[in-house]
């Protein structure tokens, strides 16, 4: 998964539950017209070897992401995620994607 893309649909994210290595989000309806949503949608497929697992279920309306927190700090997503600041957002998804292997 590219983080990237999760601080690009960030408006559309809300978390539910964040512990460190498994990260649980709400996600809006409306991100169904994003032109990025393909990409969470094949987040599995490629992007960081620090995520383990993801799982979207739109009926649900959840994005789980299972990931390495030695490779992910747990603080450093946390911030990623809850930050109000769109430059600091993308500076930090920068930051994070090239800390680990792809």
């Amino acid at each position: 998964m590219d983080l990237r893309v999760l601080a690009e649909l960030k408006e559309y994210l809300t978390v539910k539950q964040h512990t460190p290595g498994r990260l649980k989000v709400k996600v809006s309806l409306a991100i169904r017209n994003h032109p990025k949503f393909p990409e969470l949608q094949n987040a599995a497929k490629g992007g960081s070897s620090a995520i383990k697992k993801t799982n979207l279920n739109i009926f649900t309306q959840t994005l789980t992401v299972d990931y390495d927190s030695t490779m992910l700090p747990f603080e450093a997503l946390q911030e990623l995620l809850s930050s109000d600041d769109p430059d600091r957002i993308a500076l930090l998804a920068t930051e994070l994607m090239a800390s680990v292997s792809v």
